[in-house]
């Protein structure tokens, strides 16, 4: 099946699947809301931050490894795959164990994180449970999900994790009516995790039988090296992404309370999926990189690059302009007025993920291009700025603090930067051409975001179901017919409208 089919394929199961899944996650979201309240909402996005930031003992292998199994694949070198997923395996249970020693160190801590009373809760043996969920990915077959993701069937890889999301929601939303427990509710995550982990590896070796091979060579040591020295290029990126996504609630725990996390995380639900949805079609086409890659096609990877940035512009500006006319009309018709936050937080919220959109873009080619040596220190400056300006501003004006720290850093460090790296390493052009565009979609989003929220704010509607529906198509609606009207000529939008009709084809041919 061809580069294309297999991104399709991909991203069609994996947008499917995250649909069913956002809106089991919503009504389970609901129910613990009702049942539970605002503080375990707030215990539950800290500890998942803490985790995260534990979860670098990763060391960010798994993007290495992954780019080391195009080529084998491509060749069919079964044996040299089948040394780089023992190596993996030996990795993976090393960072299980890495990651547990971590949190049990940890947790004489906790209390200085949280600023709440926690007498409502045991916060140690809460923490010990998630700290298990955690560990379970690395020591539970969680690896060999990669040699699937590797061979562009990530839609398998889907299909079981939304049979797993529906199994483990419905019973999360039983055990919370029924025994409103807690803690009840994480061991439900981690025998669902462990399961999935469990089917998935069962899948794999029915699939690549060559994987049981008893190999007891080890990979050669100058690939060794090759694949540590990335890993470790690799492993200063994941730092700074851990630091932009993870280390929010953690401050806001610790400087505001956990009743405030609470109330962001609603929101950071809400992202979340959104970011869910759209990471999808990076993750669907990441391994056609690196297979496109390897195949040394210049100008097909040029062509493939401008038309995945102005498919980011237009998914991602449509996120962030839908994100500030919706956002809090649907947190007040979902879980009412008393979870709902400024516009001002909305609209940095907007910038917010349209800057992660352009982020992920660039990460997903740097990552599938294997530039894991170019600029790897300069994550480090992300750090810096991220934690000092978001601490600063967090004393000054609070939640909104945190936002502009993280929406500034990315700018500063990835937004500026990434661009040259992959011009002048792949595609041995000048980046000028990209910032001119890139500065020509903000303009014409600005245009369409504007319209969009005069357009919705001029509708009649009373508050609603119905309302929130309306201004969510007039934003989809006025988004691409702005974008459409200023863009239609251009050799993204024909190539995309080609691809689409030749897969429309093919569906009706078989």
């Amino acid at each position: 099946m061809s580069r294309t089919n297999n991104s399709i394929k991909n991203l069609f199961t994996s947008f499917t699947s995250e649909i069913i899944i956002i809106f089991l996650k919503f009504a389970t979201r609901s129910v613990f809301i009702n049942i539970l309240g605002s503080q375990f909402l707030g215990l539950n996005g800290l500890f998942t931050n803490i985790l995260s930031i534990l979860s670098l003992a990763e060391l960010g292998i798994g993007s290495a490894i992954t780019f080391n199994l195009y080529k084998p694949i491509a060749d069919k070198d079964y044996k040299t795959i089948s040394l780089l997923m023992k190596l993996y395996k030996k990795t993976f249970t090393v960072i299980g164990f890495t990651v547990f020693l971590m949190g049990i160190i940890l947790i004489p801590f906790l209390p200085h994180i949280i600023k709440d009373d926690t007498t409502f809760i045991n916060v140690n043996f809460v923490f010990l449970l998630y700290l298990f969920q955690t560990v379970s990915t690395y020591l539970f077959f969680a690896y060999k999900r990669t040699i699937i993701k590797a061979h562009q069937k990530e839609h398998i890889v889907s299909i079981i994790t939304t049979v797993f999301a529906i199994i483990s929601n419905i019973i999360q939303i039983i055990v919370l009516l029924v025994f409103k427990k807690y803690e009840l509710f994480i061991i439900t995550l981690i025998l669902s995790n462990i399961l999935q982990n469990l089917i998935i590896a069962i899948k794999s070796d029915r699939m690549y039988p060559y994987l049981k091979n008893n190999i007891k060579d080890e990979l050669p040591k100058d690939e060794k090296k090759e694949i540590y020295k990335n890993i470790y290029a690799n492993f200063i990126y994941k730092i700074n992404n851990v630091i932009l996504n993870s280390t929010d609630n953690i401050l806001l725990s610790s400087f505001i309370g956990l009743t405030i996390v609470g109330l962001y995380s609603n929101y950071l639900l809400i992202i979340t999926a959104i970011k869910t949805i759209l990471n999808k079609f990076f993750n669907a086409i990441i391994a056609s990189l690196g297979d496109l890659y390897s195949s040394n096609n210049k100008e097909s990877e040029y062509l493939i690059f401008k038309v995945i940035n102005f498919f980011t512009m237009y998914s991602y500006g449509l996120a962030a302009i839908g994100i500030f006319v919706v956002a809090n009309p649907f947190i007040k018709l979902w879980i009412g007025d008393d979870y709902v936050l400024s516009q001002v937080f909305v609209a940095l919220l907007s910038i917010e993920i349209y800057v992660l959109g352009i982020h992920k873009k660039l990460s997903t080619f740097r990552t599938a291009m294997g530039l894991f040596q170019q600029a790897k220190y300069r994550p480090i400056l992300g750090i810096i700025i991220n934690l000092v300006l978001s601490m600063f501003l967090l004393k000054i004006i609070g939640l909104y603090g945190v936002l502009i720290g993280t929406i500034f850093s990315i700018f500063i460090t990835f937004i500026c930067f990434d661009p040259y790296i992959i011009y002048k390493n792949v595609f041995k052009k000048s980046v000028l051409e990209y910032y001119v565009v890139n500065i020509k979609y903000v303009l014409v989003l600005g245009a369409a975001g504007y319209l969009s929220n005069f357009i919705s704010n001029s509708t009649s509607l009373e508050e609603g179901f119905l309302s929130v529906v309306s201004q969510s198509l007039i934003c989809v609606f006025i988004t691409s017919l702005v974008v459409y009207i200023f863009f239609r000529n251009t050799q993204e939008v024909k190539y995309l409208k080609q691809t689409l009709q030749n897969y429309i084809i093919k569906l009706r041919k078989q």
